[in-house]
């Protein structure tokens, strides 16, 4: 995977997580799948901090911000993977507020630093 692509997928998947109705959206379009899940599985998949890729694709102070993202996701994730909700009762909830306020504010850094840059 190229560095471009990585991000891309970083950044498609911070968006999911962030927004609410794509979720519910995505669930609509794949019933088959579990999308609460998903969303934890996707950012673990593409979370790679250490590979080339990641660091080719992403500045110190944007690695930083995905760091502080990911120390919320893994809480969020070690409360509630075990027992994750649907979709549509996980979005409800505390937990889902807290990742995706969070996701939305990575975004907000993330728009941020590549106007700096």
């Amino acid at each position: 995977m190229t560095p471009h692509l990585l991000r891309v997928c970083i950044e498609n998947t911070l968006a999911l997580i962030a927004e609410r109705d794509a979720q519910l959206h995505y669930q609509a379009q794949s019933p088959g799948l579990d999308v609460s899940t998903e969303l934890f599985l996707q950012w673990e998949d593409w979370y790679r901090p250490r590979s080339p890729e990641f660091l080719d694709a992403f500045d110190a102070s944007e690695a930083s911000t995905l760091r502080a993202f990911h120390a919320i996701f893994t809480d969020v994730r070690n409360d509630v993977f075990e027992t994750v909700p649907s979709i549509a009762q996980f979005v409800e909830t505390a937990a889902w507020r807290r990742i995706s306020d969070a996701a939305r504010a990575t975004q907000a850094l993330l728009r941020s630093a590549l106007k700096a840059a």
